[in-house]
């Protein structure tokens, strides 16, 4: 092979490199307009908890997926660990509420994991040392948690929508006194190195 051809050749895999390169960043801008990331308020939760005095034994985790499409937040997944010894914690699902970016409300319902079907509304205890895990939506199962049109608008000056847990707390010896627990989630958008590493994994 001589020197021209093997020239040719290089510059062809190279060419060929740039525009698979170019492709996939071109793939990853593109796709910061369609895609955003949801991340719970820990800040506004930790002072919740601790206003309520509830810091010391109610650890609450929201899970979120590293990246949504406008219309794919459906449901939020929770967990919420009694770690105290004899704390007893209610949930009144029926005075539970969950908002959009507008901050109006409506009802939050706990749904069956995996379905588009409502779990039974009645009140969940968290006995001491125990956890529960619960699927969230509102009313319209299966729809969007918040409006596609206006979660891009939201996302880009870091807005919140949040959900409101009513919760019964009774204690050993003690008076029983309810909480409206507010769990903030932020909408963002993604950086553009967030997007290129999704962009660069396989479908």
């Amino acid at each position: 092979m001589d020197f021209a051809t093997e020239l040719a050749r290089n510059i062809l895999v190279l060419t060929v490199y740039f525009i698979v390169v170019a492709l996939v960043f071109n793939q990853a801008f593109q796709s910061l307009d369609k895609l955003v990331k949801f991340e719970t308020d820990a800040a506004h939760l930790n002072q919740d908890l601790s206003k309520y005095q509830l810091e010391d034994f109610l650890v609450v985790k929201f899970s979120f997926a590293d990246k949504y499409e406008l219309d794919e937040l459906k449901r939020l997944s929770m967990s919420i660990e009694n770690k105290s010894k004899d704390v007893f914690v209610e949930i009144d699902w029926k005075q539970c509420f969950i908002s959009d970016f507008d901050k109006r409300i409506r009802r939050a319902i706990r749904v069956i994991p995996g379905k588009n079907e409502a779990a039974s509304q009645s009140p969940s205890t968290i006995l001491p040392g125990q956890t529960l895990k619960e699927e969230i939506s509102d009313e319209k199962i299966g729809s969007p948690l918040v409006s596609p049109k206006n979660l891009q608008a939201a996302a880009d000056k870091n807005d919140y929508f949040y959900l409101r847990l009513f919760l019964k707390i009774s204690e050993a010896n003690t008076k029983g006194r309810t909480c409206n627990l507010r769990c903030q989630f932020i909408a963002k958008n993604l950086s553009w190195q967030k997007a290129l590493v999704l962009a660069l994994q396989p479908k």
